[in-house]
């Protein structure tokens, strides 16, 4: 992602952010839908700096970290490189909600929005683990993320839809949570092909397997890089991404193999078209345990995805 200037900013109006595919209210975008601020925990923004400080390699699994802001105090910014402008902007809009409960906070990061750069995104959101919370997490709020476990695919697969949306050519469907939770381990190989739909239209068969074959290879570095570490990632999320629009997607897909020859190229300044995004979302839950051995609890979510990924590419290549 290009280095955002704040002096390149249109700081007279931030928007709330339409596009989520799941997660909750408040969250804010920029005019040029490249940064999205997104009110969190300071266990959050304690978990993004110590991953830049310690753990460089996995930041590089996460949207880009580019400060902080607090909303309910325009005159304080944590991040002295985040304009006061930009701060107070937000503030006017932090009462526009449009997705599920705010969090208790006034306080948020800004990221790198992992839509931007698609004509049309296709977004799912696979949240992570059979257990979605810490010690310590209240007793009623405990019970009521065990029974949601219990009954959808959380407790046979560790991760279940928790939303998304797909471009069917002319609007976006939109999933929500509900739809996720109505899954089995048996089925739920339809909520891919769903998501993945587009790609029929998109692309041939063999174009076809190579994007969801390099997804799957994202979520497979993803899962390698938790099973070096030692952390523990209550309720995080896979993000995938992939453009929608059949012409864009088109054009974008054969360029897949020439991105990492690209990555390479020290002297090429232009960066290749996106055709996919594949993140690690949401650590409002998130740590680096030390002694405390790999997170088993996401690392089986993530081969059990790797595993409806192969389901979805045996389709293209029998």
């Amino acid at each position: 992602m290009a280095t955002i200037k704040t002096h390149d900013l249109d700081l007279s109006t931030l928007k709330a952010f339409e596009n989520a595919a799941a997660g909750h209210e408040g969250v804010l975008s920029d005019p040029s839908g490249e940064l999205l601020i997104k009110p969190c925990t300071a266990a959050e923004i304690d978990f993004y700096q110590q991953t830049l400080q310690d753990h460089s390699d996995f930041a590089e699994l996460m949207p880009t970290f580019m400060g902080t802001l607090q909303l309910g105090a325009p005159t304080q910014a944590v991040d002295p490189t985040i304009s006061h402008e930009l701060l107070e902007t937000a503030q006017d809009q932090k009462d526009k909600r449009l997705h599920g409960a705010k969090l208790a906070t006034d306080t948020a990061i800004v990221l790198e929005n992992l839509e931007h750069g698609f004509k049309h995104a296709n977004v799912l959101d696979l949240k992570l683990g059979a257990r979605l919370y810490p010690e310590g997490t209240a007793a009623e709020k405990a019970e009521r993320l065990e029974k949601v476990a219990s009954h959808t695919t959380s407790a046979s697969l560790n991760f279940r839809i928790a939303g998304m949306k797909v471009w069917n050519g002319k609007t976006m469907d939109v999933y929500n949570k509900f739809y996720g939770r109505q899954f089995t381990a048996e089925n739920v190989k339809d909520g891919f092909s769903t998501f993945f739909s587009g790609l029929q239209a998109g692309l041939g068969r063999d174009d076809a397997a190579e994007l969801l074959e390099t997804i799957e290879a994202e979520i497979a570095k993803v899962r390698h890089a938790l099973e070096r570490l030692e952390s523990r990632m209550f309720s995080a999320s896979l993000l995938i991404v992939y453009e929608g629009d059949s012409g864009a997607l088109e054009t974008k897909a054969p360029t897949l193999g020439e991105v990492k020859q690209s990555e390479e190229d020290e002297e090429d300044e232009e960066e290749p078209p996106i055709a996919f995004q594949v993140k690690m979302i949401d650590f409002a839950h998130a740590a680096w345990t030390p002694g405390e051995g790999k997170d088993e609890n996401v690392i089986v979510g993530l081969k059990n995805i790797e595993k409806q990924m192969d389901v979805l590419i045996s389709r293209f290549v029998d």
